[in-house]
């Protein structure tokens, strides 16, 4: 099973929206905000050099890269199509935050592709998608909620609350030690990641 702690970042990507403002020209000199790695934008010829570039950026951190990285082996329309790689990415992209990813990642686990089918699992992590801002992954959690039993449902609330209780614990430290951020809060690694994985198993 694959570690999965989904972070909440409710103040810096739910106030931070994406900048629209180059992905509406028509310059092909300009790279939008929301497509890091310009896959679309580069021919055959040149697309192992733009996948490269990105897992360097990947590689550095950065959860646009990792989600379109994740992306691109998960569609398989520009190279094979490959679950545990696209899987790989979308995990990092998802633990920071990144909604698109979470998305993806919610619904592999929803309907089995590339990972085993887990519906607590996914119903958390589209949970997350949807306070992090993704528009259809609430209606996507109701889905899976309506094919969840008593018992599935009981450990996805619990994960649920918990990560809630860890987030709300750190704002309060932070508040209390004059730290507070206002930019991606993150959730302790220490807390309960073994508890948590074992419900979701």
């Amino acid at each position: 099973m694959h570690r999965l702690l989904p972070r909440l970042t409710l103040i810096g990507l739910l106030l931070a929206p994406a900048i629209q403002a180059n992905a509406e020209t028509d310059n092909t000199l300009l790279i939008s905000a929301n497509d890091r790695c310009a896959f679309e934008r580069v021919n055959n010829d040149s697309l192992q050099l733009a996948i490269d570039t990105c897992i360097s950026a990947a590689d550095k951190g950065d959860m646009k890269a990792q989600y379109e990285l994740g992306q691109l082996y998960f569609s398989g329309e520009r190279v094979e199509q490959n679950y545990e790689t696209a899987l790989q990415w979308l995990e990092q992209a998802s633990i920071q935050g990144e909604p698109r990813a979470q998305y993806r990642l919610g619904m592999m686990h929803f309907k089995g592709e590339g990972v085993q089918r887990n519906l607590p699992q996914a119903y958390v992590i589209l949970k997350m998608a949807s306070i992090n801002g993704h528009d259809a992954a609430m209606d996507s959690a109701d889905l899976v909620a309506l094919q969840m039993n008593q018992q599935e449902m009981s450990a996805a609330t619990h994960v649920l609350g918990t990560l809630f209780r860890d987030y709300l614990a750190q704002i309060r430290e932070e508040q209390l030690s004059g730290t507070l951020k206002t930019e991606e809060p993150q959730l302790r690694p220490e807390s309960n990641a073994e508890e948590i994985e074992e419900l979701l198993e």
